[in-house]
């Protein structure tokens, strides 16, 4: 049993796998395709939009499942380690239970979709049902990987198929039993912040929320539901996440984040805690190409970590250091934070990614003046000699075609010329030609393990971005803005006093909650409010990216934190101890960017 389960899942993985890779290189191959027919042609594929939107869609729905048995969901987790083995198990029933239940009701709501949709789409001219054919296939594979994933386990081997028996159960016993009738809003929040207390994945608990506030209130029905997640993740401004986040890896695999590595050395190596200042000066640089904090923090904690404890740096400073140089990415551009807002709330991206450099650069300053400081204080010297003017020159030649990818992403959007996923579509075929130029090397299975944690990855945050679309709409239809707005003019009265408000409500959310969900909720939430004070859209969106980057490094759940700690297998709260310093300096980094809008918005006014 336990071996064919095990057969069955490895037969799944092999053919998911391949399937979202695929998925992710026809993404990236067809937006390619009309850029080349757009600009060297002058001649326009109509279909390439439409049909990355579906591939993405797809991409999306091949990845739910294969995380399921890794265990890849964004969650909010840890505090289960604490809890006794036989509570471990209840509190895993729990979350298996919950996600199959979402799951189930998730499937019902597309299959019912797909009985009401006819027609054809606009541009490939086929049936429409076929962009939601893949989410009851992709739920079904779900369950079976929960229901079998654990079977390989000495103990607790039927809890996962436990977990699905019971979702079933609720999900046939909703039809029966009426909720108490409890004002959708309630119902909502009440589920959602108990989902991730819970440990659930947020997504799950999102979608888990939207569909109990339809039983007890009827807001929104579960094939609307299914249609809000789909037209949610399918924008084709979406399409740049996975395409930057494919771009990011593959200049990794190819060698180009060392070149960025090594001029950095040479520029500020002779500092003191000159290892510490390379980290985060080469993470402001890998920031202008990559656009995700994750991967940085990751990177990171693989390529400089190893090299200060080597030199003599406490571990827990090094891996604080590692994490908080990473929060820079999704404030220079490209971002993909700043995606992520630019789809929840219409801001533009190209001006975001232009007012993004200055703040970043500001933030980065912060963290090299904190290096310094604890350096002093620990008596850490500077152990390099100061590089000479040609090693630097050579090193900025073998790093220039970055530096210049970087230039362009930014120039290309804010002078029109191309949309950011067409902007992420070159970026990746540079990255492509770049990296096997440089790095012939590479193995075909380095290569294929690189695609496939990409195509998750963008799978990921794709599914959250369309599970926030129904979350957002049952806000919206409770009239959550408008209350924000008529708090905001009866108690806050001032414009400074507001922005204290909403820097502290930001830190707040970004300690407990994962930073793509909170941007989702909080970034169309406060805007009318901030609009209402006179505040420029694009300098609120600065504010909110910097103020749950910065949640990124604080306890309880801070997600960068997180993950450098998981690689140096280095207790979570004893990284959280060493990142004070930096959060105190980051802090007053926030304040400035806050109260002085020509930090974000200088650039723009300049003509930039």
């Amino acid at each position: 049993m336990r071996k064919a389960a095990t057969r069955l899942l490895d037969a799944l993985d092999a053919g998911l796998g391949a399937a979202a890779v695929f998925c992710l290189i026809a993404i990236a191959a067809t937006t390619l395709a009309g850029v080349i027919s757009r600009y060297i042609f002058a001649a326009s594929l109509t279909w390439t939009g439409e049909a990355g939107q579906w591939l993405f869609i797809y991409l999306i729905f091949l990845g739910v499942p294969l995380a399921h048995r890794g265990r890849l969901h964004i969650a909010i987790g840890g505090f289960e380690k604490l809890l006794p083995p036989r509570a471990r198990k209840i509190h895993q029933v729990l979350i298996d239970a919950s996600v199959a239940y979402t799951t189930i009701a998730l499937m019902t709501g597309a299959q019912e979709l797909l009985d009401l949709i006819g027609g054809k789409s606009t541009a490939l001219a086929l049936p429409a049902w076929l962009q939601y054919a893949g989410i009851p296939l992709s739920c079904g594979a779900g369950l079976l990987y929960i229901a079998l994933r654990d079977l390989d386990r000495a103990d607790g081997k039927y809890l996962g198929a436990l977990g699905v028996a019971l979702g079933a159960v609720f999900h046939v016993a909703a039809d029966f039993i009426a909720l108490p009738p409890i004002a959708p809003l309630t119902m909502l929040i009440l589920v959602f912040l108990g989902g991730m207390a819970l440990g659930m994945p947020i997504a799950f608990a999102m979608l888990l929320s939207v569909f109990l506030a339809d039983l007890s209130a009827g807001v929104l029905p579960p094939a609307a539901i299914a249609q809000n997640v789909v037209r949610g993740s399918g924008q084709f401004l979406l399409l740049a996440i996975p395409l930057f986040l494919l771009a990011g890896a593959l200049m990794d695999l190819g060698g180009l984040a060392k070149r960025l590595i090594d001029f950095a050395h040479t520029l500020v190596r002779h500092m003191r805690a000159g290892l510490a200042q390379v980290t985060i000066v080469a993470a402001t640089l890998y920031g202008g190409v990559s656009g995700s904090s994750n991967a940085n923090a990751a990177l990171n904690a693989r390529l400089m970590y190893p090299a200060m404890v080597k030199d003599g740096y406490k571990p827990p400073f090094a891996a604080a250091v590692c994490a908080a140089a990473s929060m820079t990415d999704n404030i220079i551009p490209p971002s993909i934070g700043m995606l992520i807002v630019g789809a929840a709330t219409g801001i533009s991206v190209g001006q975001m990614f232009v007012a993004g450099i200055v703040p970043g650069l500001l933030f980065a300053g912060a963290l090299m003046l904190a290096v310094w400081a604890v350096a002093k204080s620990r008596g850490y010297k500077a152990n390099a000699a100061r590089a000479s003017w040609a090693e630097r020159g050579h090193a900025m030649a073998a790093a220039i075609p970055v530096i210049l990818l970087a230039v362009f992403i930014v120039a290309t959007l804010r002078l029109g010329i191309a949309t950011p996923t067409e902007t992420g579509a070159m970026a990746v075929a540079f990255a492509f030609i770049a990296g096997l130029w440089l790095n012939r090397g590479l193995s075909p299975a380095e290569l294929w393990r690189s695609l496939r944690q990409t195509a998750l990855d963008s799978a990921m945050i794709g599914l959250l971005i369309g599970a926030a679309t129904p979350f957002g709409f049952v806000l919206t239809t409770e009239h959550v803005p408008q209350a924000i707005v008529e708090f905001g003019e009866t108690w806050l009265v001032q414009k400074w006093v507001m922005l204290l408000f909403l820097n502290g409500v930001l830190l707040l959310a970004g300690m407990v909650m994962d930073i793509g969900a909170a941007m989702l909720i909080f970034a169309p939430l406060f805007l009318p409010l901030v609009e209402r004070f006179g505040v420029e859209p694009v300098h609120f969106a600065l504010i909110v990216i910097c103020n749950l980057m910065i949640g990124g490094l604080k306890p309880p759940f801070g997600i960068l934190a997180f993950i450098v700690a998981t690689i140096t297998r280095l207790p979570v709260m004893s990284v959280f101890l060493a990142l004070i310093p930096f959060l105190i300096a980051l802090l007053a980094a926030l304040l400035l960017v806050t109260y002085i809008p020509a930090i974000t918005m200088g650039l723009l006014w300049l003509g930039l």
